[in-house]
């Protein structure tokens, strides 16, 4: 075991978890929101309570964000705090309530210094980072932070047999099926499998089975809500070295060199003491053992389905229809992972001592620092946004306003501005068409009387765009008309100058209608 002292230094793990998880959510404390490939998308689905969410993202059962995703975002706006605001309180929570969980999972089993580090290990854990700070998901984010407490309130409740703690459980895992039910079922499945393997407790088995059942039929009343997927699945598989560090900025599932070096060590470490000790004398030490040999094998498998080598078994199996990245299989095993990089302290006491476990702190603290630089803008998005282009959110019109001017000599403009930000990757460098149409005596049909046709942006193609990104833009047309005596009407929209054929809207139309101010 590791060597602690008395007093304060019995729970100096703890302590450390609640001080330096600081880290990993200091930055969505900033002023503002950072770019990310979800855009704004958790902002504006934040005060609606929609089954799925569907403002700015694709509706899909399976990847899409559930109901319960907002369920805290809901109240807080009720307050009268701002829903930007109010997500990133959850993003917060999301990491506090993680790192928690995986303290009070392992403090009975590991003890407090290797539970405190398994637990910053997990806050600053890269896949947990890239959650929220590359990809912005909050259904993601949330399912990190729930699921600890799964795990705590199992083992809780194999050590007290309190009903509550198994309720603990129950719930949790009832509001990842709300949350999104793609992630759901590898959760369950895995926790079923935990449940045998290390806690060896049929009731509670039977107790998790029957939450994962009622949670899918749960799922009943929105079984016909399905979408494409957003990305090309097949296109986002990991190489061998993307585990540990990614090729660039914009690589969303990296495992990090903490969970797969320490778990590593931990391989080693384990291998040595199992041929040290008499393994019938101690039950705590063939539990500690059950734990991390089925953490080892749950993050390995997970590691080998996230890389390219494992593209037909998703293909035959049909898995990917769960997910949108191959990397997300990830997410499940985290806890596990960190449950393995924090044992070093367990495993050879002497990583426990004062200055060696600082260390090993600092490691994790240093190794994560990538990872902690977002991006961030200043702007303040809208209650909802103008228009969602493209089958899957692909880029979405957050304003779009035109002044009209009138001339004496009978004649008049139109200035357009528009902010727009990119949420997926173009496949072409759309043209923008921009188009004033009078109504006709009967006002019943327009015709077009002065329009522009050009580059969104003159210095910027639009494949040259990054996830993220917002943009601002002013165009003007030339009006031959008195605009304010003309009954005229705008339409603005991107379209592919090969073929003339219009970047569609989600909602089907293939531009959006605009009036002068």
């Amino acid at each position: 075991m590791t060597t602690e002292g008395s007093g304060f230094n019995r729970a100096i793990g703890l302590w450390m978890v609640l001080l330096l998880t600081i880290f990993a959510w200091a930055p969505a404390t900033y002023p503002g929101y950072w770019q990310s490939s979800e855009g704004f998308a958790p902002i504006f689905n934040a005060r609606f309570a929609a089954p799925i969410a569907e403002i700015a993202t694709i509706p899909d059962l399976w990847r899409g964000s559930g109901s319960a995703t907002f369920i805290l975002t809901y109240p807080l706006i009720q307050l009268g705090i701002s829903a930007t605001v109010a997500v990133r309180v959850i993003f917060i929570l999301a990491v506090i309530l993680g790192s928690l969980g995986i303290y009070l999972w392992l403090a009975p089993r590991f003890g407090d210094r290797s539970a405190g580090l398994a637990g910053l290990s997990y806050g600053l854990m890269p896949p947990l980072l890239t959650t929220l700070y590359l990809r912005g998901n909050l259904s993601d984010a949330l399912i990190l932070g729930l699921l600890p407490s799964v795990l705590a309130g199992l083992t809780l409740y194999r050590l007290s047999r309190s009903p509550a703690t198994m309720g603990l459980s129950v719930i949790a895992l009832l509001w990842i099926w709300r949350t999104q039910a793609g992630l759901a079922v590898p959760i369950t499945l895995l926790l079923v499998f935990y449940i045998l393997f290390v806690e060896r407790d049929q009731l509670a088995a039977l107790a998790v089975s029957i939450a994962g059942i009622a949670g899918l039929l749960s799922l009943i009343p929105v079984w016909g809500i399905r979408g494409q997927q957003p990305v090309m699945f097949e296109h986002h598989f990991l190489d061998l070295y993307q585990l540990l560090v990614g090729d660039d900025p914009s690589t969303l599932f990296v495992v990090g060199f903490v969970p797969i070096g320490f778990s590593l060590i931990a391989t080693w470490l384990l291998w040595m003491r199992r041929r040290e000790y008499d393994r019938r004398l101690s039950p705590l030490i063939l539990e500690q053992d059950r734990l991390l040999i089925f953490g080892l094998t749950a993050g390995g498998i997970a590691i080998l389905l996230s890389l390219g080598i494992s593209a037909p078994l998703w293909s035959v199996s049909g898995a990917a229809r769960l997910f949108t990245y191959p990397g997300q299989i990830l997410l499940p095993v985290l806890p596990f992972l960190a449950a393995t990089a924090g044992s070093l302290p367990l495993l050879s006491p002497a990583l426990g001592e004062r200055s060696y476990w600082a260390t090993l702190l600092a490691v994790v603290i240093l190794a994560s620092f990538p990872y902690l630089l977002p991006t961030f803008t200043r702007y303040q998005p809208p209650t909802l946004p103008v228009a969602v282009y493209g089958e899957r959110a692909d880029l979405v019109l957050l304003e779009a306003t035109i002044a009209e001017r009138s001339s004496p000599t009978g004649d008049g403009n139109a200035e357009l501005s528009v902010v727009w930000q990119l949420q997926r990757p173009l496949p072409f460098a759309y043209n923008l068409f921009f188009q004033a149409l009078r109504g006709d005596a009967t006002g019943e049909g327009y015709e077009v009387i002065a329009q522009l046709d050009q580059q969104p942006l003159a210095d910027r193609p639009a494949t040259d765009w990054q996830p993220g990104e917002i943009f601002t833009a002013t165009y003007g047309l030339d009006l031959p008309v008195d605009p304010n005596a003309a009954n005229l009407r705008y339409y603005f929209g991107y379209y592919d100058w090969r073929d003339g054929v219009r970047l569609p809207l989600m909602d089907g139309d293939d531009k959006v209608i605009l009036y002068g101010e």
